[in-house]
Parts: C-alpha cells; sequence; structure tokens
C-alpha cells in the first residue's frame, strides 16, 4: 500500500567522495515539470515506506508464519510476500521448475547506436541491455540474450575494454563483437568472456545485409548461430539483480517520463501504464527496432559511473563500473534513488537506498535497460 505521508523527489550524488541524498522538491522544479536535484540532508529512511499501524501488525503476523505465505485472519486472508522458488535469470521471471530455464549461456552482442545503423535488430529481445557511452560522445549497446533469441541480431559492431568489466559478471559469457584494436582484443581473450570475433576466426557466423547504411553497418547474424558456438562446458547465467518478491510493489515518487543524457544521444524513456512498460524515444522520436516496434523496458536502470580514458585508445571512454555511485531506478511508473555497489567484476548489480548498503532495491521482473551516464546528476531528469 502507498503510504499516505509526503514523499520526496530524491536522488544521490557523489560529492568529495561520499553520497548525499538530494531533496528535489519545492523551488527545484523548472517550468517544465522536470525533476533536478539540489544537495539537501534527508533522513535515512526518506525512501522507505511509512510504516502504519496496519503495516506493523502484519509485521507480526508474518514473523509467527516462517513457513506459510498466507494465513487466515477471522474471515479474511493476509498475503506475505514471498521468494519464488526459481527465476529465469536475467528476467527475474517467477518460474514453476528449474527446467523452464534455458540450457545454454548467455550471449552478449555490440551493437552500434547511429542512424545508419537503425533500426536495429534483437534489442526488444534481448533480457538486459546495458547502453555505454563510445568514442565520439555517441552510444552503444550491449544485448545480452538468453531466455529468449533474435533472428538476425544487430548490427554488430566492435568492441571495448569497458565490455568486460560490465559482463564478466554472466559468467563466461559468449561475446559476439566485430573485432577492436589490439588491446582491447587482448583484454577480451585474456578474459572470462568467449570470444566470437568476426575478424579472428569467427567469420562464418556472420553475414553482410545490403541496404543497411553499407559496411560496417550491415554485419548480422542470429543468437541461434551464435550459441551453437558455446563450449562444452559452458555455465548458465546467474541472477545480475535482486528482484521484488512476489507480492511486493515499487514505492517510490511518481515518475512518468525520464530524460538521460550520454554526452551527445539524448535519450527519452515515456511510461505506459496500460502496458506496464517505458518506451525509448532517440533523436526526439520514437526509437523503433526492425522486429517488434519502439524499444521498451520493464525497468530502467540508472547508474552514474565515472569514465576514464581508456589504456589502449585516447579517445575512448572506459566506464568505471567497480565500486559505487549514485542510481535512479525506475520501475512500474515510479522512481527509487539509491546507490549501486559492485566489489569486483564478478559481483552481481547490487542496488541499495542509500550508502550504508542496508536496504537493498528490488526490481520488477520482466526485461532491463541499464543507462551508463557520466557522473553528473544534470544528465538525468524526470517529470512526475
Amino acid at each position: 500500500m502507498r503510504p499516505s505521508s509526503k514523499r520526496v523527489a530524491a536522488v544521490v550524488i557523489l560529492c568529495s567522495g561520499s553520497l548525499i541524498a538530494a531533496s528535489c522538491g519545492g523551488s527545484d522544479d523548472d517550468s517544465s515539470g522536470r525533476t533536478s536535484y539540489v544537495l539537501e540532508d534527508l533522513p535515512e529512511d526518506e525512501f522507505l515506506p511509512v510504516e502504519s499501524e496496519s503495516s506493523v501488525a502484519d509485521d507480526m503476523l508474518s514473523s509467527q508464519m516462517p513457513s506459510q505465505s498466507t494465513t487466515s485472519l477471522g474471515t479474511s486472508e493476509l498475503e506475505v510476500p514471498s521468494e519464488p522458488d526459481f527465476r529465469m535469470p536475467l528476467t527475474g521471471r517467477p518460474l514453476v521448475s528449474s527446467g523452464e530455464i534455458p540450457n545454454r549461456p548467455a550471449l552478449a552482442v555490440k551493437i552500434p547506436n547511429n542512424r545508419k545503423a537503425m533500426p536495429q535488430t534483437g534489442l526488444n529481445e534481448a533480457d538486459i541491455v546495458f547502453e555505454q557511452i563510445i568514442n565520439d560522445g555517441v552510444t552503444r549497446f550491449v544485448a545480452v540474450f538468453h531466455s529468449q533469441g533474435s533472428d538476425p541480431v544487430g548490427p554488430i559492431r566492435s568492441g571495448r575494454a569497458q565490455d568486460v568489466d560490465i559482463l564478466t559478471n554472466l559468467d563466461s559469457p559468449l561475446f559476439a563483437w566485430s573485432g577492436g584494436n589490439d588491446g582491447v582484443t587482448g583484454v577480451v581473450n585474456n578474459s572470462s568472456l568467449v570470444s566470437l570475433n568476426y575478424v579472428r576466426g569467427f567469420t562464418d557466423a556472420y553475414y553482410r545485409r545490403d541496404g543497411r547504411g553499407g559496411a560496417p553497418h550491415n554485419l548480422y547474424s542470429s543468437t541461434d548461430t551464435l550459441w551453437g558456438f558455446a563450449p562444452e562446458d559452458f555455465a548458465v547465467p546467474p541472477q545480475l539483480f535482486a528482484y521484488m518478491l512476489d507480492g511486493e510493489t515499487a514505492v517510490g515518487d511518481r515518475a512518468t517520463s525520464i530524460e538521460v543524457e550520454l554526452d551527445s544521444i539524448r535519450v527519452r524513456w515515456d511510461y505506459d501504464s496500460a502496458a506496464g512498460q517505458y518506451l525509448r524515444f532517440q533523436y526526439g522520436e520514437p526509437h523503433m527496432s526492425e522486429l517488434s516496434g519502439q524499444v521498451w523496458a520493464d525497468n530502467i536502470v540508472v547508474l552514474l559511473v565515472d569514465y576514464q580514458r581508456s589504456p589502449f585508445d585516447w579517445k575512448s571512454p572506459e566506464a568505471q563500473t567497480v565500486g559505487k555511485g549514485p542510481a535512479l531506478i525506475f520501475t512500474d511508473g515510479v522512481v527509487r534513488a539509491g546507490v549501486w555497489q559492485r566489489s569486483s567484476t564478478a559481483d552481481m548489480w547490487n542496488l541499495y537506498t542509500d550508502e550504508t548498503l542496508s536496504e537493498p532495491i528490488g526490481l520488477s521482473d520482466g526485461r532491463t535497460w541499464v543507462e551508463l551516464p557520466r557522473n553528473d546528476s544534470e544528465n538525468v531528469r524526470y517529470v512526475s
């Protein structure tokens, strides 16, 4: 149940090595209705549901029923959120049995994001998509497939050293890419990623399509073809995010439109309440996929990260995705401000309400899009 007390739109930003909660009410709103962020102290429980008398009673009752999901209370039943026995690893979808999980590794595909490459294929079929800044101030996608595939998938472009840090926690995923400079190729080859490099021995997995803006924007494959190169000792991917329990709902400030700036790329996500999904806009127009209409996601996770120059190409920015930083999590039309944290590249993406790292934030089950803008609070805005 949504608390009746006033909620405060909030975001955390990195300041002098520490995170400070930031209030976004009052005079911080501009005339367009967008919310910007001003430093101001907030109590730690500002991001948590207000505890009413009924919720206290619910907690007392649930603590007495450790092995039950529901209990009779007079003539009514009290539902207690519970963790399903099985989930699809990369979408969190509850499952009846582990046999429903596809017996294959995660497959990460590098897909460009520029007008000559559009419309792309596979962005709506991937379980998780990461959007990263690359050279020339544009972005590139890392589309991660497991629960379903796409035929065709692409266009497929070159990799970056930052891909290794982002993907290592998938437990030796297949990595489909069109190559890279010697430094990047060495980093990928020495990582746990299974390299399916177009220019280094896997040309049979790819083909060119006409009318796609010309090379290098016309290289394609299919996920089934790429999965065919999985090694015999492959691993099914682990879960990357925490998800809300069965019966839980996201509690936060209403956010119906999200704007994210990734250097020269301006992205907007609008929440479609009827579908329960976020729809993507780019270049001021709907971002369309070739196979399945407008690009969409169930969760938008914005991780503000520092970028450094790549040691292998001074023109290439490299996202620093180990450590911690501010995060905004958009689920079910609401926003929750918090902190992302990873101690190593092998860790899952941990999301918490604040810097104490004591209260985790769970996503809705479904497809997740991870935005990686530079660590500046001005790069993320939302309309309530």
